[in-house]
């Protein structure tokens, strides 16, 4: 068993929770009510049970709402109990605002990035040591006992951070606002675990950086089976001890129970499979577009550039402002080919405006984002700027229209317009994390708070990030948003499972760098990288079973033979 450290850059995310909801629609009457023509006397209690005609318990607790906030008095009238309105009450009746309790908190969150994959976890889910400890317990640096760091991008994405940060369901809590740009933690800092080359197993890793292992064996195998690094060296056996002591040490503390992170998982309104279906979902969405659209392409090309330029003509022509947000193969003729193209939406005459980025984004994802008068609209997946030649081919995309996985949307898409290098893509950055925070926060005072299920204590941590597969309604659809590593962990976790089939796909040009991998149960769609700004959906429910039987029809007649490729898998081999 030889101990190991694997690197990790530590962030801290300031964030805000709000805390209240609004009041319901019988509350909202009942105020009212009593606000109006109250005169000095009040309203009793029988009198508002004449006027509303409920049962007297929904009554009483509403008043006992009123009354906590404030807003209603008791007043004693000889033997009579009488309801009146305070200043703040009729204040809140005055302002013809919905009543609310809302009140904010500023939080800070410490999270981990592995430096391997790229890979987020809470720091306060992991046991962590220094530089610092290794060097003053072993008179060694601690990269003699690491892992080769492979990431080396030193900022992090607010809105990647949205479903790591705690926040409790049950006192309706929700998450308000996301600095979009965390701070690093000076320091250098390591999660400590132990493989065994001879049983292929890695221990201390969380259970949501478990493909992790293979990498881990490989590096190991190479650069730890040396004289100096072999177990039972000197360098090793302090080491070893180091690690002991302070498993002892950690092994005395109880980790406090907090809430299981989950990432984002969104209903979907609508799918489409087959391009041409997923161009005209796009379309739909942009048609609602009231006041702002983005559009964000992961692999830009000069057949989707005229699409783009058709797109924002028509978003512009009925005064919707057009942000294009898009990445590009290695080729710097393409690249000036495309900017040049993208300067021809700026054409004058139009009501609304148009941004665009000149330097590729490191952005790796593809979805059209609308906000319309009912609120957000998205369509996420492939396919969205295909052409009419193209309507056949197998790409699958989902219409989303919950607020706060939008919200989410929003707010990455914020954090990469900020990372790009180009004078304009502040404004498009501020635009975007102000819509974020403007449709979550109108959700939650609308009644439908954002709020992530509370999970059940436990002290054992971490829980997987991605949870197995659940019995969903058939003819439900969802898709979680997976973002940076989180998109090929899914995949390693698919093609490692023990599914009955499994088969992959590398869809045609022009998106040749997305792929599809799945069984009749999920499907992971998008781009098979480990970059930390990607995202890739992970679609579960009947899409997933469409998307299946799709893949195996015999009669498609847009798929070569040689299109559909079995995973190898030695569980389906066993089974086969």
């Amino acid at each position: 068993m030889i101990h190991i450290l694997l690197p990790l850059d530590l962030f801290r995310v300031s964030y805000d929770v709000a805390v209240g909801r609004p009041y319901s629609r019988l509350e909202q009457l009942l105020l009212r009510l009593i606000c109006d023509d109250q005169g000095d006397e009040g309203r009793t209690f029988q009198e508002l049970r004449k006027a509303f005609q409920v049962h007297d318990r929904l009554l009483i607790e509403a008043l006992v709402t009123l009354l906590r906030e404030g807003w209603v008095a008791m007043v004693q009238n000889d033997q009579e109990i009488r309801y009146v309105a305070t200043a703040e009450g009729l204040l809140t009746t005055s302002s013809g605002r919905r009543p609310s309790s809302l009140r904010v908190q500023r939080r800070q969150e410490n999270i981990v990035r592995e430096l391997m994959e790229g890979q987020l976890a809470r720091q306060s889910d992991l046991d962590l040591v220094t530089a610092r400890d290794v060097r003053r317990k072993t008179n060694r640096g601690a990269r003699s006992f690491a892992l080769t760091e492979r990431q080396h991008r030193k900022t992090l994405n607010g809105g990647e951070t949205e479903w790591l940060l705690p926040r409790n369901a049950e006192e309706q809590q929700w998450i308000r606002r996301i600095d979009s740009n965390a701070r690093m933690v000076s320091g250098r800092y390591y999660l400590p675990l132990r493989v065994d080359l001879d049983k292929a197993t890695v221990l201390g890793l969380p259970v949501n950086w478990s493909h992790l292992t293979s990498l881990i064996l490989e590096e190991t195998e190479q650069e730890y089976q040396n004289q100096s690094l072999a177990s039972g060296s000197a360098a090793q056996e302090r080491f070893d001890k180091m690690i002991k002591e302070w498993q002892r040490e950690r092994d005395r503390v109880r980790r406090s129970s907090v809430q299981a992170a989950e990432l984002v998982t969104v209903p979907c309104v609508e799918t489409a499979l087959l391009a041409g279906d997923s161009r005209r979902l796009a379309e739909r969405a942009l048609a609602d577009a009231t006041t702002h659209a983005l559009i964000v392409i992961s692999q830009l090309d000069d057949h989707q550039v005229a699409r783009v330029i058709e797109v924002a003509a028509d978003l512009r022509s009925r005064g919707v402002g057009v942000d294009v947000l898009w990445s590009c193969a290695n080729d710097e003729a393409l690249r000036k080919r495309l900017v040049n193209a993208l300067g021809a939406t700026r054409a004058k005459g139009l009501k609304g405006k148009v941004l665009f980025n000149r330097t590729p984004t490191d952005a790796l994802a593809d979805f059209v984002l609308a906000a319309t008068d009912k609120g957000p609209v998205a369509v996420m997946g492939t396919g969205l700027l295909s052409v009419a030649a193209q309507d056949k081919a197998l790409s699958p995309a989902v219409l989303v229209r919950d607020v706060r996985g939008l919200s989410n949307l929003a707010l990455l898409a914020s954090g990469w317009w900020q990372g790009s290098p180009d004078d304009n893509a502040e404004l498009a950055a501020s635009r975007w994390r102000h819509l974020s925070e403007r449709w979550v926060e109108e959700a939650a005072l609308s009644g439908a708070a954002p709020c992530t299920e509370e999970a059940e204590a436990s002290w054992n941590v971490p829980t997987p990030d991605v949870p197995s597969p659940q019995p969903v309604n058939e003819n439900s659809v969802t898709a979680t948003l997976l973002v940076g590593a989180e998109g090929p962990a899914a995949r390693k976790r698919l093609i490692g499972s023990s599914a009955a089939a499994l088969v992959s796909r590398r869809l045609r040009k022009p998106w040749d760098s997305v792929s599809l991998v799945g069984t009749a149960e999920e499907w992971v769609v998008g781009l098979d990288t480990p970059s930390v700004s990607a995202l890739a959906l992970l679609l579960r429910g009947r899409v997933a079973a469409e998307l299946w039987t799709q893949a195996r029809a015999d009669s498609d007649p847009t798929r070569a033979a040689s299109d559909w490729v079995p995973i190898p898998n030695e569980d389906v081999k066993r089974r086969a």
